[in-house]
């Protein structure tokens, strides 16, 4: 089963108030490398940083200062070693078993500078969330926001509630993510405009049509939802479809959950609903009574990313197939991904590609491919697909890698490595940026996926990762 993204939405290491270098790419093509230095808020243990309340201005996330560094040398140093000669010691640990593959870029050309089996498929698990995310940004926009509304209904007295896929909405009063959105600011909306127009009891209904088909994707192993890895994939959740916030159950029908729950929190102001909500749809051209909108897909993308959160993979691949004028069903879903990602540059001949999220264990990606996507994310002239690199995790302090890169032949990747990982039974996988200690920023992705120690062979792709950082390494017989 998938072990990744326990918990809906943690911001925070469990380290203290510590600052991080984070070496990220933001220009290429001839441009400058930039190292992103960016403070990281975090208490011991997973407790979320505190946030904002419905009625309060969230607290903004720090922002990164950068600082722009000199173009790297076209050149190496004399005598430096090949770059195969220096991670290839990685790639050769036994925890790997010789199922392994992988690819390295130099994010300012595209070129490719290594490779082992770069172009053999291996199963991807969470790195496949790269490829949504640059699917989402390219073809919805950073700037797009999803809204969740409340309208008139067809009878009087009646209320719908009208699921617009936004992945962050929560009811919990202390997020993890600051700029979620509170489904208590849309009660509190909803029971304003009610009252004034002196409405107390309402019969609620609900408008989750915005995906179609069946909620559960037939390629996952069906112990998935029943362990809490995904919930099935709604229109309308809450948390991620969690029953109570910060917990792995899921609840049957997230939708009819979260309209429950917006109905608690409609008597708590005052307007009580009538019976449990129902499904149903919104009559064309309602009267709009309230509404509350999720922070840009920028933000919403990088904290996907951070936490590795499979429900909001699924979501926003439910919106690529929307945007690209296909039903958004599981099937065109994941097609609509693969096409996307082709249209930015990156050939996917021979991918498979079944989910948003990398739980299926059918998805087949090869390492350049994923390279190659972190490459078209680095092109300043596609400055839509940042936030695929802003929101990888940084090595021993962010997300899904606050507690990697610890071991003496993984620290020089601390700070300095930007990764997102993947995690499957028998499958490690970690994929992202770096700018090593010659300046030259890299692109790279390990793949794994016949292993059987889990924390060995996490060791070796973080070994991987460190060595790549500290390289002043000959790029031009690395390719060879």
């Amino acid at each position: 089963m998938c072990h990744e993204s326990p918990v809906p939405w943690p911001v925070v290491s469990r380290r203290r108030l510590v600052p991080a270098v984070a070496a990220t790419v933001v220009l290429t093509g001839g441009a400058t490398a930039a190292l992103v230095a960016a403070w990281v808020w975090g208490e011991p243990g997973r407790t979320p940083s505190p946030a904002a309340t419905a009625t309060a201005t969230p607290t903004p996330t720090p922002e990164a200062a950068p600082t722009v560094l000199a173009a790297p040398s076209a050149t190496s140093a004399p005598g430096a070693p090949p770059l195969a000669a220096v991670v290839g010691r990685a790639l050769a640990d036994p925890a790997l078993r010789g199922r392994v593959a992988a690819s390295v870029v130099d994010l300012r050309s595209g070129a490719t500078v290594f490779g082992a089996d770069p172009d053999d498929r291996r199963i991807p698990a969470s790195a496949l969330k790269i490829l949504t995310a640059a699917a989402a940004l390219h073809t919805i926009g950073p700037d797009h926001v999803f809204t969740t509304r409340v309208v008139a209904g067809s009878a009087g007295g009646e209320i719908v509630i009208v699921g617009g896929g936004d992945p962050t909405l929560t009811v919990d009063p202390k997020p993890g993510m600051y700029d979620a959105t509170m489904l208590a600011s849309l009660a509190d909306r909803s029971a304003a405009a009610l009252r004034a127009s002196g409405i107390s009891r309402v019969q609620l209904v609900v408008d989750d049509g915005l995906f179609t088909g069946p909620a559960v994707n037939p390629a996952w192993r069906p112990s998935y939802v029943s362990t809490g890895a995904v919930a099935p994939v709604t229109a309308l959740e809450v948390d991620g479809g969690r029953l109570t916030p910060g917990f792995r159950r899921r609840a049957a029908d997230p939708s009819i959950a979260a309209a429950e729950s917006f109905a608690r929190l409609l008597a708590d102001r005052g307007v009580q609903v009538a019976g449990r909500p129902v499904r149903g749809e919104a009559p064309p051209g309602a009267d709009e009574i309230a509404a509350v909108t999720s922070a840009p897909l920028a933000r919403v993308v990088e904290q996907m990313l951070l936490v590795s959160d499979n429900d909001a993979a699924e979501v926003l691949a439910r919106h690529v197939a929307w945007a690209t004028g296909r039903p958004a069903t599981v099937q065109d879903a994941a097609a609509a991904v693969v096409d996307v990602v082709q249209a930015v540059g990156v050939d996917l001949s021979g991918a498979v590609v079944l989910d948003g999220s990398g739980l299926a264990r059918g998805n087949a990606l090869s390492p350049s491919m994923i390279t190659a996507t972190l490459a078209a994310a680095a092109d300043s002239n596609r400055p839509e697909l940042r936030a695929v690199l802003t929101g990888l995790p940084v090595a021993r302090f962010t997300g899904t890698l606050d507690e990697r890169f610890d071991a003496p032949a993984a620290a020089r990747g601390a700070g300095v490595v930007r990764a997102k990982t993947g995690t499957l039974d028998g499958v490690r996988t970690l994929a992202g940026t770096v700018v090593a200690s010659d300046g030259t920023a890299y692109g790279f992705a390990v793949l794994a996926d016949e292993i059987r120690n889990a924390t060995a062979a996490a060791a070796a792709l973080d070994h991987f990762a460190a060595l790549l950082a500290d390289c002043g390494c000959a790029p031009a017989r690395a390719a060879a």
